[in-house]
């Protein structure tokens, strides 16, 4: 199994489109893509995806989180504006593997390359509530929760918000991490 970046123009988009729809059923491709178009615009965004014997079998992205983006928006509205989880914080988008390829440490590896090349001291995500499989997995990798059994505008989905702190995961952010937390490394 490899990982590859994958960006805007990257042929690559298309395949962690499809994966994201097939594991979220309910999302139609054309306003999937769209949305992928969108975070991969965003500032510090690094997507991956795994390939398998030639076939993408799972994928993550992320950016930095900051206000009028809408995720971060509904975190604050969540949260209150000062919560420290917000400030200079890399958010974990989307993680997703096929089914049939999940237990084997693609996720983890996925996981673990988007943070280890973020440049923010702490990294922010959403997961559906009831998902304890997901839970239980970022868990292991020190998330922790800030937020539980909360809902999106036109979502009926509860999520919770979890967040973690990642001074000294890399040595490109322990140097960026003593910078100072307001307006500072992130």
């Amino acid at each position: 199994m490899q990982l590859h970046l994958f960006t805007r123009a990257s042929p690559f988009l298309d395949d962690a489109v499809r994966i994201f729809v097939r594991t979220w059923p309910g999302y139609d491709p054309v306003s999937a893509r769209a949305s992928f178009l969108r975070g991969a615009g965003r500032r510090d965004f690094r997507g991956l995806v795994a390939v398998s014997d030639g076939v993408v079998v799972g994928f993550g992205f992320g950016a930095r989180s900051s206000p009028g983006i809408w995720w971060h928006d509904q975190m604050t509205n969540q949260l209150g504006r000062e919560h420290p989880a917000l400030r200079d914080a890399w958010q974990l988008t989307e993680l997703a593997v096929v089914e049939e390829y999940r237990g084997r440490g693609i996720g983890g590896r996925l996981h673990d390359a988007l943070l280890a090349a973020q440049p923010c001291p702490r990294a922010l995500l959403s997961t559906y509530a009831t998902n304890a499989r997901a839970r239980a997995f970022y868990e292991r990798r020190g998330w922790y929760s800030i937020h539980s059994a909360f809902t999106f505008p036109r979502d009926a989905h509860a999520y919770v918000a979890m967040a973690k702190e990642l001074v000294g995961s890399s040595p490109a952010t322990q140097r960026r991490s003593s910078a100072p937390a307001e307006g500072g490394a992130c």
